[in-house]
């Protein structure tokens, strides 16, 4: 490691029973420390004591530390981090990934489609890709509805929002999920009905018991009425085609877009045909969260443009309601960091797509739960000599990813990672010390 310049090393404290009592021991072998347990050391593999106050710290003759870190069998060690050569340790806070969200129309509460006869209705999305392969390339999706002499707004918002759902279906991966909203008030079902299963790409809905009656605290259901996944106002609506009274089906007039659900009847909303038609209605433009696949790198979240034509005479109005938001400490994105780091481990460097993947801390099931990490970064550099006695510094960094937000293994008085690395930089502070960024002490 020493002999290699300018390298980011990534270190992750997985939630796990920390060894106890660890603080004076000397790391000799992997069996030393749990897997997924990273000590903060001294150049001699002593697990230092990060006491409040730094009073137990022993340096053993050098002002100096190290990270060893398990991972599974093999133990990672860091460069030794120098009195003096520190040049920031700070921490940032968790933030989950949020998908952009647009409103075309009504939002559930303002705006509307309005209903402009013999027109052509048009919107427009101009994908802004993150990648290099997406500033090749400038992706258009659209939607067209040409409206009659007679016209409604629902008609327009179908008819936009089956445009664009046969647009994207050409696509082999959709970007965005799109949705119908209408403002009209919301009505619970009651508990009548039964459990609501929703199948995503299925017309079909199922109830737990009658669908058209009111028995007990149930609600009638008519077709030509509207039922969503939820009770908010901004959970798309699908209107009711048909139902099969003998299998208590209810058919929707389009495919279920969203994540298939099954939930029960009191968390299902319906609106009614009259309510329905007096109120507004408008186009849900939501970002698909393209999740992390093994192996590749993490995608970012889906940012587009939305414009509009929908005549001069139009008042209807685009609504960006959520930008979209890749977090911070993500799952996604420390897997990412694994990935693509790993290969600074080793003297003989490679590129994490044709190197060998020979750690995968976050797992599959961790990203698939939305695991949040909290991220600490130390900035260091070490000082060689050129051949014609030059000091030559050479910046580092060390990434810290500490699994959830209470980890004793990241906070513990005695041997917590982030525990120690405070105290250390403060007596270093208190010292003299000669760092650039001396208000990086983390409460």
């Amino acid at each position: 490691m020493e002999t290699i310049h300018n390298v980011t090393q990534l270190f992750i404290v997985e939630k796990i029973t920390e060894t106890v009592g660890l603080e004076g021991d000397i790391i000799e072998d992997y069996g030393d420390l749990v897997d997924g347990e990273v000590a903060v050391c001294n150049h001699i593999n002593t697990v230092q004591d990060g006491a409040s106050g730094g009073g137990s710290l022993s340096f053993a003759g050098k002002d100096a530390f190290k990270l060893i870190g398990r991972v599974g069998n093999t133990l990672i060690h860091s460069d030794l981090v120098e009195k003096g050569t520190i040049t920031s340790w700070r921490g940032t806070s968790q933030a989950a990934e949020t998908q952009a969200i647009d409103y075309v129309g009504s939002n559930g509460t303002t705006g509307s489609l309005g209903t402009t006869t013999n027109n052509v209705h048009t919107i427009r999305l101009y994908f802004q890709e993150a990648t290099i392969s997406g500033f090749m390339q400038q992706k258009i999706k659209e939607g067209f509805y040409k409206s009659l002499s007679t016209t409604l707004q629902e008609t327009i918002c179908t008819g936009l929002y089956d445009s664009l759902q046969a647009n994207f279906s050409r696509d082999p991966e959709q970007d965005i999920n799109v949705g119908r909203i209408n403002s009209g008030a919301r009505l619970a079902l009651g508990t009548g009905v039964g459990t609501m299963t929703f199948t995503k790409g299925s017309k079909s809905v199922v109830a737990g018991t009658a669908v058209d009656d009111a028995t007990g605290a149930g609600t009638i259901l008519t077709v030509g009425e509207w039922i969503g996944a939820g009770t908010a106002v901004t959970v798309p609506l699908y209107k009711i085609a048909s139902i099969d009274v003998g299998t208590e089906t209810i058919t929707l007039d389009r495919p279920y877009q969203e994540a298939s659900s099954a939930g029960a009847d009191t968390t299902v909303s319906r609106v009614t045909v009259a309510t329905a038609l007096a109120a507004d209605y408008g186009i849900k433009l939501l970002g698909v969260n393209r999740g992390f696949q093994t192996g590749l790198r993490n995608p970012q979240p889906v940012t587009w443009k939305t414009s509009i034509d929908f005549g001069d005479n139009s008042t209807t109005t685009v609504v960006e309601s959520t930008r979209a938001n890749p977090g911070i400490g993500t799952a996604q994105i420390v897997a990412n960091l694994e990935k693509e780091l790993q290969a600074d481990n080793h003297v003989y460097r490679s590129f994490s797509e044709g190197g060998v993947i020979d750690r995968a801390q976050v797992t599959p099931a961790l990203i698939a739960a939305g695991e949040l990490y909290d991220m600490f970064v130390l900035e260091y550099y070490t000082v060689t000599e050129n051949g014609l006695g030059e000091e030559i510094r050479s910046p580092k960094t060390i990434i810290i990813a500490g699994e959830n937000s209470s980890n004793d293994s990241m906070s513990d008085a005695n041997q917590g990672v982030v525990q120690t690395i405070d105290e250390i930089v403060q007596v270093w502070v208190e010292a003299g010390w000669s760092g650039t960024d001396q208000d990086t002490k983390l409460t």
